[in-house]
């Protein structure tokens, strides 16, 4: 029992960057029907820009989040405006191969500056434990990772659903040409939505640094958060929500009790076999929209 609440509880923190980080790729599909491959090498770049400002360059560490966040939203607005905004009308495919060849561009770049090496950015939260029922022991920093996930999840919540941009973004996935026509500006709302993404991936970044490190095997998180998008639904926020961290606590469960019986792997397998399940029954995800068509 006391292993099954500690797989639980940590796998419940670790599923919730998935949540987090899934949530930028739902934004952008919600807004523009793209999915953004790059977005795992974006989290893995704000990481490594985190380490700079914090550790190479000796900021306060209020001051280095500060810039890493302004990093990302920079970053967000310029593959919009210079790359993304000179291929509206073009096919989605042109669209999705500019975001593969953005994410081996980004590679390169930290290759280039950083290397292969694992590093460490300072500490977000002091070191310490805390004891769950005399049962789990988590540290101070999965807590709050837990707490903070929560809470940014809530956020974007409610920032696509109660404010004018959110509800804009809304109505241009609806209808695009309907969107403009009530006087939406869907070039400042695909902005909008890069900016809130690439934010989203910085501040996974901050957070998986405390958990993970950093290193290149980070940006495999994206291939875990779109599984997340795609199981959850890729319109469905609540979705993401949801099974963000119940993916966090099968890896960690396939893990501890399968990993013995196969030799190993189950964690990064499990959350893919799901995948193909959930497709196979309902291909627009759990919590995704239906579409029915007129034929």
């Amino acid at each position: 029992m006391e292993k099954l609440i500690s797989y639980i509880i940590v796998g419940l923190a670790n599923g919730c960057i998935y949540s987090l980080v899934a949530i930028g790729f739902v934004i952008i599909f919600k807004s523009s029907g793209i999915i953004n491959f790059s977005h795992g090498a974006i989290v893995l770049l704000s990481a490594y820009i985190y380490y700079l400002f914090s550790f190479q360059f000796g900021l306060p560490l209020g001051v280095a989040i500060l810039f890493t966040l302004a990093f990302g939203a920079l970053l967000g607005f310029s593959i919009e405006r210079v790359l993304l905004d000179r291929l509206i009308g073009q096919s989605v495919l042109m669209i999705i191969t500019l975001t593969l060849a953005i994410t081996e561009l980004f590679r390169g770049v930290m290759h280039l500056g950083w290397g292969n090496d694992i590093l460490s950015a300072p500490p977000l939260f002091p070191k310490g434990n805390i004891h769950l029922l005399k049962i789990v022991t988590l540290d101070y920093s999965r807590v709050a990772f837990l707490i903070l996930t929560f809470l940014l999840i809530v956020v974007f919540a409610i920032l696509y659903n109660k404010t004018t941009i959110g509800l804009a973004m809304k109505a241009t996935s609806d209808d695009t040409v309907a969107a403009e026509s009530v006087g939406i500006k869907i070039r400042k709302v695909f902005a909008a939505t890069w900016v809130i993404s690439c934010l989203t991936a910085a501040i996974g970044g901050i957070l998986v640094t405390n958990v993970m490190g950093i290193h290149f095997q980070v940006a495999e998180i994206g291939f875990k958060a779109m599984v997340v998008a795609l199981v959850g639904g890729m319109e469905s926020l609540p979705g993401m929500i949801v099974i963000g961290p119940l993916m966090g606590i099968i890896e960690f469960l396939a893990s501890g009790y399968l990993d013995e019986h196969v030799g190993g792997g189950m964690r990064d397998l499990a959350p893919f076999i799901i995948l193909l399940f959930v497709l196979m029954v309902k291909p627009y995800g759990i919590f995704g929209w239906k579409r029915i068509e007129r034929v």
